[in-house]
């Protein structure tokens, strides 16, 4: 049985050019083919979810062999794996989730998994998407977002829709109770001027990205 965890850490499909960190985690959970990105990094997964259409033979018997949960679900389906697995997140009552994985291929692709971090149900959880060239996370109206960060990094607010009562503390164009019209690039390139940066909002969700290599 596997038992709520708190910390989530999701292996997703497409390339991935992070390395994770699980040690501190409570679930680990594969999407579709990130199971083979486990596989390789000798991580220990929990639970493997998707339709299962581009995990290799090997690594789908070695999810058999190794007595992991396996959640399949039909190729015709509204969902993408990582939706999937970031709902099974959600159901096991993850307070936090981190994702490694999904970069590189279609630009379609990349887009979707950033507005994947925006679902509703992710209201009051703290996730982020680690890469190569960055991290991104979400602050929504319950959930604002804090970080660690280097003076002088540069960091990027999308709103996705409108946002309202966006303020920030930390970056050099400080934002206060503002409104990011959906489509505006005014949060684009700010710069940090603090080692701690947050962000707030009052209605709506802002994409935010710490650009550059990533730091914890």
């Amino acid at each position: 049985m596997i038992t709520p965890g708190t910390g989530t850490v999701i292996l997703a499909g497409g390339r991935m050019d992070t390395t994770p960190t699980v040690s501190e985690a409570d679930l680990v959970i594969a999407a579709d083919s990130g199971y083979d990105h486990a596989m390789e990094r000798s991580i220990s997964v929990d639970i493997l979810i998707g339709d299962l259409d581009s995990i290799s033979p090997a690594g789908l018997q070695h999810a058999r062999d190794n007595g992991v949960t396996i959640e399949e679900h039909p190729r015709d389906k509204d969902d993408t794996d990582l939706e999937l697995a970031i709902r099974a997140a959600i159901v096991r009552e993850a307070t936090t989730i981190s994702i490694y994985g999904g970069e590189g291929g279609r630009l379609g692709h990349l887009l979707g998994v950033a507005l994947s971090t925006t679902q509703p149900g992710l209201a009051s959880t703290d996730i982020a998407w680690h890469t190569a060239t960055g991290i991104v996370r979400t602050a929504t109206r319950d959930h604002g977002v804090a970080f660690q960060t280097s003076i002088g990094q540069l960091v990027t607010l999308l709103p996705v829709g409108d946002a309202h009562g966006v303020t920030t503390t930390g970056l050099r164009w400080s934002l206060d109770n503002v409104t990011l019209e959906r489509g505006t690039s005014r949060g684009v390139s700010n710069e940090s001027v603090s080692n701690h940066v947050t962000i707030t909002v009052s209605n709506g969700a802002v994409l935010v990205i710490q650009e550059g290599t990533e730091i914890e």
